[in-house]
């Protein structure tokens, strides 16, 4: 991971090597032999890019130097994806697009993750065409549940996103998010 840039918004951009691609896509792999894949898929989908996010989110925890974090990485179907010293469940959510985000953009969770065991959301956006990762920052589940907005199947969140059926949505503006270096701060 290279050329990291923090910007106005305190989001931190960083460039991604093809390496780290090819692991996240083993991973996938890995995890889809183990698990299946509960959800119906699209060609389009790219869901290496969850696991692409939490290379990064790792990679983040260790540069930041954060002591005593534990990679969910083994059983880890319906469980959190980090879980910090102070036992803070964090749920990494990660979406592919096309250009670097805007501040009129928002993140969103699958409604089937909105009863797992988190605590807290942190996510990220892929410009997958630039190999850019967005780190956009965090939210404590209970307040993102408070002020998402639920989107059913055959909704439409914008022109070029309807909502397919089985992938309902819950979904905030970024500008909710507390920033990585303050969302940081707060958990650990």
């Amino acid at each position: 991971m290279t050329n990291s840039k923090l910007h106005p918004q305190g989001w931190i951009s960083l460039g991604i090597e093809s390496k780290h691609e090819e692991r996240a896509k083993r991973v996938r792999a890995a995890r889809d032999r183990l698990y299946g894949n509960i959800y119906i898929e699209a060609a389009t989908d790219e869901r290496w890019v969850g696991d692409l996010g939490e290379i990064t989110f790792n990679s983040w925890l260790n540069h930041m130097g954060i002591q005593g974090f534990k990679w969910v990485r083994d059983n880890a179907a319906g469980q959190p994806d980090f879980v910090t010293a102070l036992n803070i469940r964090i749920g990494v959510k990660t979406v592919k697009r096309k250009v670097p985000p805007r501040e009129d953009y928002t993140a969103q969770i699958t409604a089937r993750h909105a009863e797992e065991p988190i605590d807290e959301f942190f996510f990220m956006t892929y410009e997958i065409a630039k190999r850019r990762m967005w780190l956009l920052g965090g939210i404590d589940r209970k307040r993102f549940l408070q002020v998402a907005r639920y989107y059913g199947a055959g909704e439409s969140v914008h022109d070029n996103y309807q909502v397919r059926e089985g992938h309902e949505i819950y979904n905030i503006e970024i500008a909710s998010l507390a920033s990585p270096s303050e969302w940081i701060g707060r958990i650990t």
